[in-house]
């Protein structure tokens, strides 16, 4: 996952919608969009709870 990726994604995992993210790194909403269906593809999810899961479960282990 890229660097930009992870950023969206601890975004999605804080439950900012699309609209937010894009206006927090000053981009446009469809660019948040194509990071996260790519995020998406790279980790065979489906959803946005999938990966809020994954990342919050991700940060978690690394702050043990």
């Amino acid at each position: 996952m890229t660097p930009r990726e992870q950023q969206v994604a601890e975004l999605v995992a804080d439950g900012l919608s699309n609209k937010d993210i894009a206006a927090q790194l000053m981009i446009a909403q469809r660019t948040a969009e194509a990071h996260i269906g790519h995020i998406l593809t790279k980790l065979d999810f489906t959803t946005r709870v999938q990966l809020a899961a994954w990342f919050i479960e991700q940060r978690e282990s690394r702050d043990r």
